[in-house]
């Protein structure tokens, strides 16, 4: 019966940990913001293609951390070309 008990706390212990780490994990991922939306919301240059790609490659050579955003920029970036092309 102890035993028991003593497994059940382990695993909400873990589970809780589990929990902060996610939760940090996606803290530190949003904080580096979209470097897609940023540079399509951005007024002073027109958006080109692939932007957001190019926004957080400079960021990472600056900051190290944007690189984490590489990837999802690149999908968008990709699904907007066809926005990109119409406003060539």
């Amino acid at each position: 019966m102890w035993q028991a008990e003593q497994k059940k706390r382990h695993h909400r212990i873990i589970n809780m940990n589990m929990k902060k780490i996610l939760l940090f994990s996606t803290a530190l991922f949003m904080l580096n913001g979209c470097g897609t939306i940023v540079q399509l919301l951005d007024p002073t240059e027109k958006y080109h293609a692939y932007a957001g790609v190019s926004y957080d490659f400079e960021q990472a050579q600056r900051w190290g951390l944007p690189i984490l955003d590489l990837p999802l920029s690149f999908l968008l970036d990709t699904a907007l070309l066809p926005y990109v092309w119409s406003q060539e």
